[in-house]
Order: structure tokens, then C-alpha cells, then sequence
């Protein structure tokens, strides 16, 4: 015989059963989706910092008169390396390229830019 359905009875066995599977796969895939949320903000914040250390050095370089040569140091756990190369003289003013790297681990940034710098600069007429 089978029981009469009674409003106030409880779930059965494999409705818990495939409740609890259902919430173990949805667990699941948000957990790692905020693993792989976190492994992002690091990357981009690591990246962040390399992209204001470049435009700090780049800076601090162009700001003296620049002279051809490399340079490197390390600054906040990041190796960088600033090469600065003589480009054409013309009307007056002296091209350079500026190429820094940046080494964090296993990331590396590379940054180029021009800088002019008059002929005459550092000097009296």
C-alpha cells in the first residue's frame, strides 16, 4: 500500500542527495572561478606597478641631459634595464630612444620611447 501524501513530510533521500550535488558543483565552479579571479588581480597589479616604475625611470632619465649607454638596477623586487641610443640630428636637436625591460619572476614588460634633446642644452651661449 502506499502512504497517503502528507503536506508535512520531509524531502527524500535523492532530492537531499541531488540538492547536495547540485550545491557541491556550483561550490566548485565558484571557487574556481575566484581562484582565477585572484591569480588576475595579481598579474595586473604586478603589471601596474612595472607600468609606474617605467614612467618613473624614463622620467627621472629624460629629465638630465641624456648620454648614450645602458643602465640597470632593481627597484621593488623588479630587475629593469634602460638602454639609451643616439638617433639623427636634425634642425638643431638630437633624437634618442629610450627601451626600458622590466623583469619581475616571470613577467617582462619592454617600454620604447623618443626624447629630444637641443644640441646646445647644459651649455652657455
Amino acid at each position: 500500500m502506499r502512504r497517503a501524501y502528507n503536506p508535512q513530510s520531509g524531502f527524500t533521500l535523492i532530492e537531499i542527495l541531488a540538492a547536495t550535488a547540485l550545491l557541491a558543483v556550483a561550490l566548485g565552479i565558484f571557487m574556481s572561478s575566484m581562484g582565477q579571479s585572484m591569480q588576475l588581480y595579481t598579474k595586473d597589479e604586478l603589471k601596474t606597478r612595472m607600468g609606474l616604475l617605467a614612467r618613473s625611470l624614463i622620467v627621472d632619465r629624460a629629465s638630465g641631459r641624456l648620454e648614450p649607454g645602458v643602465t640597470t638596477g632593481q627597484q621593488s623586487g623588479i630587475d629593469w634595464r634602460l638602454e639609451c641610443t643616439e638617433g639623427e640630428v636634425q634642425s638643431g636637436v638630437q633624437l634618442f630612444q629610450l627601451k626600458l625591460i622590466l623583469r619581475h619572476a616571470d613577467t617582462i614588460e619592454s617600454f620604447s620611447t623618443l626624447r629630444v634633446q637641443p644640441l646646445n642644452q647644459g651649455r652657455y651661449p
